[in-house]
């Protein structure tokens, strides 16, 4: 059943020095033909023309802010509590939404039954490149034996504005790797419901400055696997399903390439 626009997701953009990229990332959700969103960019008191991005684009956001914080997940946060929209989407400043139609489309599929969070497909995109990932529903378990976060993609990872308020956000004592814990956390809530959406939210950049291409994350996930109680798991076990989980991922995404736009 299709419903109204009375859903409404707010989406957060968080920058520093982002004038590459950023332009792009805010003309993606200003794009959208659905209108019930609430737009939220925090910067961190960029020095490059990041601010002056912003000012251009001022009227199609709805709160914006330029001030130090604590990096980019105490950014995040200062955003999630000025959220007002049922749901809730973290875009990166470097990433864009997939299409036009993205958010229509997801609070079409959201609507039906109201869960607790939702996560769908990511679109690598390098160089001006674009590559369809496609993924399947994952548990709390699978998700920690994969040792990372690629089949829950942060930037496809839509939460419940209450379920998020019940995770009290990011935890700042990861610079990195905050949203691996963040959606293993989610995932492992007891009484929460999520759903895997078959269908392309994010196009995630992949550059040198991106912080995965720096291998800046690798340290912090370890302590985020021990964290969640992955190395009391038998080792036998654990090799196991990580391997299971990213043959599977593999060959369901077998053959694809990067492509033009």
């Amino acid at each position: 059943m299709k419903i109204s626009e009375g859903l409404k997701i707010t989406i957060v953009t968080v920058c520093k020095n982002s004038d590459d990229f950023l332009e792009e990332t805010i003309s993606s959700v200003i794009k959208q033909t659905y209108q019930n969103i609430q737009y939220i960019v925090i910067d961190g008191n960029s020095t490059d023309a990041t601010v002056n991005i912003i000012k251009q684009y001022s009227s199609n956001i709805d709160y914006w802010v330029s001030e130090r914080d604590n990096g980019m997940y105490d950014a995040i946060n200062k955003g999630l509590k000025l959220a007002t929209g049922d749901y809730i989407l973290i875009l990166n400043s470097d990433d864009v939404l997939a299409n036009n139609d993205t958010i229509k489309n997801a609070v079409n599929l959201i609507g039906n039954d109201r869960l607790d969070y939702y996560y769908g497909n990511l679109i690598k995109l390098k160089d001006g490149k674009n590559k369809k990932v496609k993924l399947f529903p994952v548990t709390f378990k699978q998700l920690l034996f994969s040792t990372h976060g690629t089949f829950v993609p942060h930037p496809c990872f839509f939460i419940s504005r209450e379920f998020n308020k019940e995770l009290a956000g990011y935890d700042l004592t990861y610079q990195y790797a905050s949203d691996y814990d963040y959606i293993l956390r989610a995932l492992f809530a007891a009484g929460r419901k999520g759903k895997y959406l078959n269908m392309y939210i994010s196009k995630f950049r992949i550059h040198e400055n991106s912080i995965t291409a720096t291998g800046k994350i690798n340290f912090e996930r370890k302590n985020i696997l021990r964290q969640h109680g992955y190395y009391q798991h038998s080792y036998l076990s654990r090799v196991f399903f990580y391997y299971t989980l990213w043959i599977y991922y593999k060959l369901l995404n077998a053959g694809k390439s990067y492509r033009g736009t």
